[in-house]
């Protein structure tokens, strides 16, 4: 093994993060060049601008975006970007240039001395003044669309005007008992909705255009304003306001109410009526002749409001949070999509031997909540989705990855744990974390892409190209929002999924929990599915040259091969799916193992002679590949989620861990090895279980320890941790370079906001020696880890992907990596020569004199022919290894054959 020291090693991030969602209701996730060709997407830790002719990311900048509300072209320089905070700091990037050093300027504005007031939208930016609207930071309940309290919480809103140069702030208008405002495209029209049902419009055209000298004089008896009563009293969730003065209102129950404002109007109020439940998003388009609406639904609607006539765009992927149109880009909608959450038990320890626990230790039994709170819109999945207003085809889509936590709720179990930890005055254990913060992820072995598991849904996400791509469907889903009473059908769960050796197999297990709006008895009843998908590969669907499934030239999709209902037992569910080893049936198995200990082995029944010739004969017809239960071992009396299971590298023993104890079995028979006993080394329950060369590797709830199986002796790695119930997920192996990685999570109390965060240690091992390779710290906690080609990939809780990796094994990889190539190619081309020389070895040679043979046709007989077999050696093929110097591949396999013919 190539050595490697500490200095060599080093942590990464590879991701920013997920799009960006902004409390301001202006607030865009996407801006557009001035000319727009390009797009500026926010993500939580970085800008991305795509090329929109190609839809290919040319530039990304790092930066910690937490607590923007908005972002403008600078007027001055188009080739800056201002990023508003709520604190009041303004951030200015060259978001175009490749610089070394993308941010021009920081600066910082007080809206009101000596008070904390907020800056919560910005209402224009010219040359030499901001307008702002500043108030109390309630964004997460009064001025967010995903409130329906929002109607409850009424502010005093305030607009500023700002000289950027010197910093001096002039007030133009107050308005009290505020509950939400909307600014218009063109930036002149706020409107103001106010807990006494009125609605306040003001005109900002006389103050967006005044001199400085005329700024000292603009008021609130200067503002042109109109106040529209409304009567209907529904809550009100989404506003707009269009460049004409009209306003449209969202409400919970659905409708959409419409006024008027402006001199010149004299039209009654009306109720637009489509939606059946919360309105997210609203948004007028630059002429107001169609308004656009979306919630939860997942339907993007167009409203004409002359003919009252209406369009729509469905099944998206998520719920509408907003709709933005970019003066830059009016021929495009901004569309902010909500991947749904689906809410996770978070079981402790004490439920752990409940049948309704899963691998992560949390079963879904809730549902996706309507009634979203600020950790749903901090801690939720978004799609960015840019579609064009003439055929309202898909522009552009931005994702980030979308891992499923075990506990979404992040920020209100930390809140809660910093109550519990106050009354111990600080007398706590920071390494005992109190919720179990893991997620799920795996490597595809061919590929290297990751593949994402939540809900009923599994996301592939290229982390080189740092871009989703794809998503599969794995379980039935339904694909229409979610509304009232539909809101308590629970979706399937994925909680497992594995590969095969050669990566042309995926295995999942999900689990279907019945919806509380049945009210049946069973309620409390689960169903288990155990499915095994085909990679179908469509790049040669013309050829019937097949290539391997997963390469990086190959296209297809995974296809349902085979499904199995409650594969353990109607009450069992399954808590470890572990792929075989290549020298096991060429990898073609995969053991689980159930929540009572049991056992089962999984192989594909190969289909009859005639079915594989009719697959022959016609190429587009896919043989059916049908999985089956080869090998069980039964299930025991004690349940427990605490089960993990490792096969050896030759495929002769399988290891089981179950609570506390660990048993090997003889892999053909699936009988206990009594001959060999494994000592008990886990000290509490089992997390996690891994073979390493000759080691096994054991994690368990407060240790990690390794026990040499040749020698049947302990070695010097055994350290204390303390781990929650998914620590399964955070360890990983290096089976080539023999490594082990963990992560360790930690509670940490941030002195300047006084709350409680989750810090992270990665440490990497040598599976027989307790220092650590390699540590470092992360300011994140870490959710999950895996082992990425020479390197460790990790999640955090912030939805980023990162890399530990050394220099010293990357260089090894690439070397090996071109010998592995050129190797490959060679075993290819001998393997197609040696079929050729068996094609002409296999028939005769025949040779008859140039005279016989006419001799004999002249009389009209032939001769017996004279038979021989070619001998071929190394003499046959020295000539053509004398110079190779310039020599391609494909050039050397044709000599080769032209000897061999």
């Amino acid at each position: 093994m190539t050595k490697s020291s500490s200095e060599d090693w080093s942590k990464k991030m590879a991701s920013g993060g997920k799009p960006l969602w902004m409390s301001s209701p202006s607030g865009s996730t996407t801006k557009f060049s001035t000319d727009g060709k390009y797009a500026i997407v926010l993500m939580t830790y970085e800008i991305r601008v795509y090329f929109i002719g190609t839809r290919q990311c040319i530039r990304t900048i790092s930066l910690d975006l937490h607590g923007v509300i908005d972002s403008y072209l600078d007027p001055q320089d188009p080739n800056q970007l201002i990023l508003f905070k709520n604190d009041g700091e303004i951030i200015t990037v060259n978001w175009k240039d490749k610089i070394s050093q993308p941010i021009v300027s920081t600066q910082s504005v007080a809206p009101t001395t000596g008070t904390s007031i907020s800056i919560l939208s910005i209402v224009s930016v010219h040359r030499d003044f901001l307008y702002l609207i500043t108030g109390k930071n309630t964004s997460a309940s009064s001025n967010s669309s995903n409130s329906p309290s929002a109607s409850i919480s009424a502010h005093t809103r305030h607009i500023i005007k700002v000289n950027r140069a010197s910093q001096e702030i002039y007030e133009v208008l107050e308005v009290a008992n505020v509950t939400k405002y909307a600014i218009s495209l063109n930036k002149k029209k706020v409107c103001f909705v106010t807990s006494n049902h009125e609605c306040v419009l003001v005109d900002m055209a006389s103050v967006l255009y005044a001199s400085e000298v005329e700024a000292e004089e603009v008021g609130a008896g200067n503002v042109s304003k109109e106040v529209i009563p409304f009567a209907y009293r529904s809550p009100i969730t989404s506003l707009a306001v269009s460049n004409e003065s009209v306003v449209a209102i969202g409400t919970m129950a659905g409708a959409i109410q419409i006024l008027y404002g402006g001199i010149t109007e004299n039209k009654s109020q009306r109720l637009l009526k489509w939606h059946i439940d919360h309105v997210r998003s609203l948004q007028f388009t630059p002429d107001g002749s169609y308004l656009l609406s979306g919630g939860l639904e997942k339907v993007l609607v167009f409203w004409q409001l002359d003919t009252d006539k209406t369009q729509f765009l469905p099944r998206l992927n998520g719920t509408i949070e907003k709709i933005s149109i970019d003066i830059n880009k009016p021929d495009f909608y901004s569309l902010l999509l909500k991947i749904p959450i689906t809410r996770g038990s978070d079981k402790d320890e004490n439920d752990s031997n409940k049948n309704n626990s899963n691998a992560n230790g949390s079963i879904n039994n809730g549902t996706f909540n309507n009634t979203n709170n600020e950790e749903d819109d901090e801690e939720a999945s978004y799609e960015v989705l840019v579609v064009s207003a003439v055929d309202l085809v898909s522009r552009l889509s931005v994702h980030g990855i979308r891992p499923k936590f075990a506990n979404s709720n992040i920020k209100s179990t930390l809140a809660k744990t910093k109550k519990r930890f106050s009354k111990l005055n600080n007398d706590y254990d920071v390494s005992k974390l109190k919720h179990d913060y893991s997620s799920i992820f795996e490597v595809h072995p061919k590929t290297q892409q990751l593949y994402f598991p939540r809900g009923a849904t599994i996301q592939g996400y290229d982390l080189i190209r740092n871009e989703q791509s794809f998503i599969q469907n794995a379980a039935p889903l339904l694909t229409t929002g979610k509304v009232r009473s539909e809101s308590k059908l629970i979706d399937p769960e994925i909680s497992s999924l594995s590969f095969s050796y050669d990566g042309q197999w995926m295995c999942t297990f999900d689990t279907i929990s019945t919806s509380e709006v049945d009210n049946l008895i069973s309620k409390n009843d689960s169903q288990y599915a155990l499915k095994f998908w085909k990679f179908i590969d469509t790049s040669n669907t013309s050829t019937n040259t097949p290539t391997s499934a997963g390469s990086a030239s190959s296209t297809g999709h995974w296809e349902l091969s085979t499904k199995i209902i409650d594969p353990h037992g109607p009450s069992n569910p399954i808590l470890s799916i572990t792929a075989a080893p290549s020298n096991y049936h060429n990898g073609l198995a995969f053991l689980t193992a159930d929540n009572k200990g049991g056992l089962r082995i999984w192989r594909p029944r190969i289909p009859k002679e005639i079915y594989q010739n009719m697959k022959s004969a016609n190429n587009s017809k896919l043989q059916q590949t049908a999985w089956t239960l080869r090998k069980s071992k039964p299930s025991g009396a004690l349940v427990s989620n605490a089960v993990s299971t490792c096969w050896s590298e030759d495929g002769s023993i399988i290891i089981l861990g179950h609570e506390c104890s660990i048993t090997a079995f003889n892999t053909h028979t699936l009988e206990e090895i009594t001959q060999f006993q494994i000592p008990a080394m886990s000290g509490s329950r089992i997390r996690s279980l891994s073979i390493l060369g000759n080691y096994l590797i054991v994690l368990s709830k407060t240790r990690i320890t390794s026990f040499d199986l040749l020698s049947g002796t302990f070695t010097p790695l055994c350290a204390k941790v303390n781990t929650t119930l998914g620590a399964k997920n955070l360890i990983a192996i290096d089976k080539i370079n023999e490594l082990v990685c963990l992560a360790v999570n930690s509670y940490k109390e941030n002195k300047e906001s006084n709350q409680l965060v989750i810090n992270s240690k990665i440490l990497v091992f040598k599976p027989d020696q307790l220092k650590p390779v390699f540590s470092v710290h992360h300011d994140q906690g870490i959710s999950s880890i895996r082992q990425f080609r020479s390197s460790f990939i990790f999640v955090d809780l912030n939805s980023r992907v990162g890399v530990v990796s050394s220099s010293t094994l990357s260089a090894k990889e690439n070397i090996e990596g071109e010998d592995s190539d050129l190797s490959n190619d060679m075993s290819k081309m001998l393997i197609q020569a040696q079929a050729a020389a068996d094609i002409v070895n296999s028939r005769a040679v025949s040779t008859t004199s140039r005279s016989a043979s006419t001799s004999n046709v002249s009389n009209g007989h032939a001769d017996e022919e004279t038979q021989f077999d070619r001998t071929i050696d190394i003499n046959t093929f020295q000539p053509i290894f004398e110079n190779l110097d310039g020599v391609q591949i494909d050039s050397l396999f044709d000599k080769i054959v032209k000897i061999i013919k």
